[in-house]
C-alpha cells in the first residue's frame, strides 16, 4: 500500500503542477522554476497544517526585497532538506534568509528549531540540526563573519 502521509503528498495541488510529483525536484538546475517551487512552499502551509505563526516567518523570506529566495538561498548546509525534494526546505530557506539579510545567531537558530519541528521533523532530530546550527555559530560564523 502506498503510504499517503502528509509528508509524502509535498503539494495539494495532487502533483498536477510541473514540478509538484514527490521526488521529482532536486537542486534548480533540474528544470525547476521560481513559480513552481513559490507555489510548493505555499501549498506546504496546508498540507502539513503549519501554524500561522510560521507562516509568516516563511512568507517574510519570500516576499522579502532583502535578498532573492530562488537564486541566494543553497538550502540546508550539511543536511538533506528530508523529505523535500528541492533544496527550498522552507525551514532551511528561513535560516539562510535569516544569516543573509544579517539575522543570524542565536535567535535564527532558535527560528529554525521551531520551523523544523512546524514542517513534522521529530523533536529530536529538529534538535540535533539545531545543536550543529548553533555549534557553527560558536565555532566560526561568530568569530570570523
Amino acid at each position: 500500500m502506498k503510504d499517503e502521509s502528509p509528508k509524502k503528498k509535498l503539494c495539494a495541488c495532487g502533483g498536477k503542477r510541473k514540478g509538484c510529483q514527490e521526488g521529482s525536484g532536486g537542486a534548480t538546475g533540474d528544470g525547476l522554476d521560481r513559480a513552481t517551487e513559490y507555489h510548493r512552499i505555499i501549498e506546504s502551509f496546508e498540507v502539513l497544517s503549519v501554524p500561522r505563526d510560521i507562516q509568516v516567518l516563511v512568507r517574510e523570506a519570500l516576499d522579502s526585497k532583502k535578498w532573492d529566495w530562488f537564486s541566494d538561498c543553497d538550502g540546508c548546509t550539511c543536511v538533506s532538506e528530508m523529505y523535500w525534494p528541492t533544496i527550498y526546505f522552507p525551514p532551511c530557506l528561513r535560516h539562510d534568509f535569516d544569516w543573509q539579510t544579517g539575522q543570524g545567531g542565536w535567535t535564527a537558530n532558535a527560528r529554525f528549531y521551531r520551523i523544523q519541528r512546524a514542517y513534522r521533523m521529530s523533536a529530536v532530530h529538529a534538535g540535533v540540526r539545531f545543536i550543529g546550527v548553533t555549534a557553527a555559530w560558536y565555532a566560526w560564523f561568530k568569530w570570523w563573519r
